[in-house]
């Protein structure tokens, strides 16, 4: 069962922004049911890493259009963004190294922390973009 669900509450308007923010929802719910169906730590930590890599790639493109744009809350933004990298490194490092009660944990916390990203800070973005 999907943790979350793609909703117009959470589309900023912005092509690329959007198309990747239904594609991070798709990889959160992949790691959730993953977990939830009990499949294996190697199926559960590559989905999670994975997760982790797509992530970045989006700030990527995210921080490459703020600097396009001389975006003013940039430095805000990529602090939002780094913060988010170091929190998600320390969880799939305890994941790694054996602590599967994190699951839940980090599933709760990518669903809340995608939310509210999205809701507050990339709408902000997205509206700068236009």
């Amino acid at each position: 069962m999907a943790l979350f669900t793609w909703n117009d509450d959470l589309s900023v308007g912005h092509t690329f922004i959007d198309d990747d923010h239904k594609k991070l929802v798709t990889m959160v719910n992949s790691f959730h049911d993953a977990m939830e169906q009990g499949r294996g730590r190697e199926v559960i930590g590559k989905v999670l890493r994975n997760l982790v890599v797509y992530t970045q790639e989006h700030f990527g493109r995210e921080e490459a259009e703020m600097r396009r744009i001389s975006y003013p809350g940039f430095p805000a933004h990529k602090a939002a963004h780094d913060k988010l990298i170091r929190e998600v490194t320390e969880l799939q490092n305890g994941f790694a190294s054996g602590n599967t009660l994190l699951t839940v944990k980090i599933s709760l916390f990518l669903r809340d922390w995608l939310l509210t990203h999205i809701k507050q800070t990339d709408k902000l973005l997205a509206a700068a973009l236009r």
